[in-house]
């Protein structure tokens, strides 16, 4: 509660980019001696620049190479029990850096295409210079997506409705849909019951009513603006486009960190 009231306060003032700077060289303090080992066990790994990896995931090499394919993984497994991952067009909506995506063209069959976007002109760049095996595109902050209208078998995005405002889950959620297939796999993660902790008790009130709940410490789509979305929320947006619910699973907290609620959709056209 305390960290939520100091945030707050520094947004309000205009420090948070300053406190962003001193974190980020902060963390390459931290992780130097361990980053320096990657790169001398792992010389034929690319990596994204250090700024980018701060932005996106955590400034260690290893955490964010090394755990991507074991998430990416973890993504196939879940999607697998509903649909068969050969021949399908799949969508990585909100790529990043290429965290996830850069394993699935050694993880799946080659029957499979791969797509990323993401609105972020350096991450979409430096990922279509250096992954192979996966077609790259760049979208706005707000749809719509450069794909035709029913082309995708699954789209899967990690983290990304946590960092938009309420109007753009309506419109994101809508142009999603316009891609996916009939029948096809919508894979999406939110800030569920377990991230409850983080709010105000007015916040609270208004997430628990159903509500979407916002901490706008910067622009939208940047991770410190964060969203919160109760279940209720949720399965309303889900009702509102026809997505069937096959499966969710509630975040819990694993090593001392609160994990985000899971949502496997399928759509299922009038």
């Amino acid at each position: 509660m305390k960290k939520i009231i100091i945030k707050k306060l520094i947004s309000k003032v205009g420090l948070l980019s300053i406190v962003e700077q001193v974190n980020f060289y902060r963390q390459k303090i931290i992780h130097r001696k361990s980053n320096r080992l990657f790169k001398e066990k792992n010389p034929n790994v690319i990596l994204p620049p250090d700024f980018y990896l701060y932005e996106t995931f955590s400034l260690n090499y290893d955490k964010f190479y090394t755990n991507g394919k074991p998430t990416a993984e973890w993504l196939i497994n879940h999607i697998s029990e509903f649909k068969k991952i050969e021949n399908l067009s799949i969508l990585d909506w909100g790529c990043g850096t290429g965290r996830v995506i850069r394993h699935l063209p050694n993880i799946l069959e080659h029957s499979n295409l791969i797509f990323g976007t993401d609105y972020n002109k350096k991450y979409v760049k430096w990922c279509s210079e250096n992954l192979n095996g996966i077609q790259f595109k760049l979208n706005d902050l707000k749809p719509p997506l450069d794909f035709e209208n029913n082309s995708m078998d699954v789209i899967y995005g990690i983290s990304i409705f946590t960092h938009l405002s309420e109007r753009l889950h309506f419109s994101w959620m809508k142009e999603l849909t316009r891609v996916l297939k009939n029948k096809g796999i919508l894979f999406l993660t939110t800030h569920g019951n377990v991230h409850s902790f983080k709010l105000l008790d007015e916040e609270k009130t208004a997430y628990n009513s159903g509500k979407l709940v916002i901490h706008n410490y910067k622009k939208e789509g940047n991770r410190l603006f964060a969203s919160y979305q109760s279940p209720k929320f949720f399965k309303d947006l889900c009702a509102r486009n026809n997505l069937e619910i096959l499966k969710h699973i509630p975040g819990a907290i694993r090593n001392n960190q609160p994990q985000q609620d899971v949502w496997i959709l399928k759509l299922t056209r009038n």
